[in-house]
């Protein structure tokens, strides 16, 4: 029996295809789903692109990126009037991941669910611009903050995943002394790691 074909190794193919894909996602999305946002009082869109979100590895050149970038900054712009119509405070944000870019997503909250994102990422600064494998023209428009999205550990389950093999001791003491912050939680330690440096997005507001 042959083996099950690995999809995450599939080479990506038919990139004038995918330039149209952005195209058709944005004008889909461009428009906030009023529904869903009164109903849920938040809202957002991910990059669902295909094949990248179902790949659990994949490779995606700066151009293409910095294409996916401006179409969320589009998205944002759309949404952003639609907010101002509502007349209360409320929180829009785009977040561009580094590493696992296709995460990348606009995600907008208000009423009871306006701080439902305050603690999202961790290690927030203020930067003044985008890398410039993320840099396009239209962020010169945004106000950007370089954050951390931590993965937790447990300590507890560290030792569990040694005695069952999962993990080496020497595997686990390299996750402990990777850690940016080390939390101790009634009887169990927390390993906070960075998984991946997000962007975090704000439209700068205009002098009237």
């Amino acid at each position: 029996m042959s083996e099950r074909f690995d999809f995450s190794k599939r080479k990506i193919r038919g990139w004038k295809r995918k330039v149209k894909e952005i195209e058709t996602w944005k004008n889909y999305y461009i428009q906030l789903d009023l529904a869903v946002l009164e109903k849920n009082h938040r809202e957002y869109v991910k990059t669902w692109i295909h094949p990248f979100y179902s790949l659990r590895r994949y490779s995606i050149p700066f151009w293409y990126k910095r294409l996916i970038i401006e179409a969320l900054l589009e998205i944002y712009d759309s949404w952003q009037q639609t907010m101002e119509t509502y007349k209360t405070p409320y929180y829009l944000k785009v977040w561009l991941f580094e590493k696992d870019f296709i995460r990348s997503q606009i995600v907008v909250s208000f009423k009871e669910m306006y701080h439902s994102y305050d603690e999202t990422f961790e290690e927030l600064k203020n930067r003044q611009t985008l890398p410039e494998t993320l840099f396009v023209e239209k962020a010169a428009e945004f106000s950007w903050e370089e954050g951390i999205r931590a993965d937790v550990w447990y300590g507890s389950e560290l030792l569990e995943d040694v005695a069952s093999g999962l993990y080496s001791e020497a595997e686990v003491e390299s996750i402990k002394q990777s850690a940016y912050r080390i939390e101790q939680r009634k009887d169990d330690r927390l390993y906070l790691v960075n998984g991946d440096t997000v962007w975090v997005g704000t439209k700068k507001w205009k002098k009237k």
